[in-house]
């Protein structure tokens, strides 16, 4: 037995047509897109800074073991007068400073992009400023072992872990700072979160150890403030039990 098998064609069926692709949808950053190159190296680093009206990226890069891409909020403060549509790559003047501050917010002022080491491993990281409410909050950057384990590894994140995130300072008449105790490694952070509250974080550096515990900064304690409509406070205590933080008092305060 033999089968035969008849492949039939429809004369009349066209291949699908391709759409027409606007540039902006086949580039990345779109169509105006400015490259700034700072002409001295900052902090030991060639930085280079892309920016469009979308996304600005910066890029540090140092010898041949640091390649490393920061999202930021905007551009620095020494590039804002540029005009928005512009476009080609601009040799420029950048200052990025690095700084040893004890204290960020209260009195002490601090640029919106610095270098400066915050986690107590001897190495400075890139600090950028960005806004919350009532209160200024810094993006840390840890440039030389930051994104071991990141989700992407092309893009630096900046260190999320407590107290890293809430490394603050106040804005107008709100009293948020953090401290930092370089001699005993520690840090302090007093965030006011409204009228009627505020928190206070104490973190200390740990050493690592042989059992696989990394060198790492910890939060040790937490109280929490809060005033309620009948004028009593009350006070939550928490402390570092078995690494991780425990309730351990609850008080009401006449």
């Amino acid at each position: 037995m033999v089968a035969v098998v008849i492949t039939a064609c429809v004369p009349g069926e066209k291949a699908p047509m391709q759409k027409g692709i606007l540039k902006c949808e086949s580039s990345f950053f779109g169509d105006s897109t400015a490259v700034f190159m700072a002409n001295t190296l900052q902090n030991g680093y060639k930085i280079s800074i892309i920016h469009n009206k979308q996304l600005d990226l910066i890029h540090f890069e140092r010898g041949d073991s640091i390649s490393q891409y920061c999202a930021i909020h905007k551009l620095p403060f020494d590039l804002r007068y540029y005009e928005e549509d512009s476009i080609g790559v601009f040799q420029t003047e950048l200052n990025i400073p690095v700084l040893r501050l004890d204290t960020l917010g209260g009195t002490k002022y601090a640029p919106d992009m610095f270098f400066m080491d915050v986690n107590f491993d001897g190495e400075e990281d890139f600090i950028v400023a960005h806004e919350g409410y009532n209160r200024t909050y810094y993006a840390c950057f840890d440039l030389v072992n930051g994104n071991r384990y990141g989700s992407c590894p092309g893009l630096l994140e900046s260190n999320n872990e407590p107290p890293y995130n809430n490394i603050v300072s106040g804005i107008y008449e709100q009293p948020s700072y953090t401290v930092f105790d370089r001699k005993k490694k520690e840090i302090y952070i007093k965030e006011t979160m409204g009228c009627c509250s505020y928190y206070e974080t104490w973190a200390k550096y740990f050493e690592g150890d042989n059992y696989g515990n990394e060198a790492k900064v910890k939060i040790t304690k937490e109280v929490h403030h809060d005033w309620w409509a009948d004028g009593t406070e009350h006070v939550e205590i928490y402390k570092l039990i078995n690494d991780s933080l425990k309730l351990v008092e609850n008080k009401v305060v006449e």
